[in-house]
């Protein structure tokens, strides 16, 4: 039989009695010990806010959990709005290259870095805001925040059956992979080349798609009864 031992302190401090949370991730165990640590060694979690509504006229961009592309962790559809039309939620502030974490349903991997065109815009209360630390590549701390080791672990941290959710706490303890720099930055080229192909077969066969829907309504101009 299989068991696990844990003090009951460490139950007792963070309040958690299921067994899944207490099991170390499966894919933890693929990395080499030498490189793994703790988010909060690698970032810094950011908890700057503002409330638009104090400035019920002057516009901002708002961006919540539906402006995630989850696909390929993108900012894609941010709202444009005016003070007075700000939610409730819409109150912190983010910068070019903060990472911010959808903290509802973590596992769907809505997780994206801030472009320079949204800086200094808000972001909902719903994302944990990280911003990476002088010896972290931005880019990769983004691909690995998104691969399968880390939503294994968000999954453990989880609370809740509806809307699972984990807190900055969570975020700032998952283990991440962190190889030496000159390594992340080799990493983060390769995974911003394979985008940018994607995107480029994505928008070739979108081409190609439309070219032959218009042809068909060509040939339909010409039927007769």
């Amino acid at each position: 039989m299989n068991y696990l031992k844990i003090p009951f302190s460490k139950i007792s401090q963070e309040n958690r009695w299921d067994i899944d949370y207490h099991l170390p991730p499966v894919e933890i165990k693929k990395y080499n010990n030498a490189i793994l640590c703790k988010i909060e060694s690698c970032a810094d979690i950011i908890k700057d806010n503002r409330n638009p509504m104090n400035e019920p006229d002057k516009e901002f961009i708002y961006i919540d959990i539906s402006s995630i592309d989850v696909t390929v962790g993108m900012i894609i559809n941010p709202q444009e709005l005016i003070g007075e039309e700000a939610p409730s939620r819409a109150r912190k502030v983010i910068k070019t290259n903060d990472i911010i974490i959808s903290t509802c349903r973590p596992t769907r991997g809505a997780i994206a870095i801030v472009p320079k065109e949204l800086d200094n815009q808000i972001c909902s209360t719903g994302f944990s805001v990280i911003r990476a630390k002088p010896h972290v590549d931005v880019r990769y701390l983004h691909f690995i925040l998104r691969s399968d080791l880390v939503k294994e672990q968000f999954r453990k941290f989880s609370t809740g059956s509806s809307y699972p959710a984990i807190l900055d706490s969570d975020v700032k303890k998952t283990i991440i992979p962190l190889p030496k720099l000159s390594e992340q930055k080799n990493i983060a080229d390769l995974v911003v080349k394979a985008t940018q192909e994607r995107n480029m077969i994505i928008d070739n066969a979108n081409s190609g798609w439309s070219i032959k829907l218009n042809h068909y309504l060509d040939k339909i101009k010409h039927l007769t009864e």
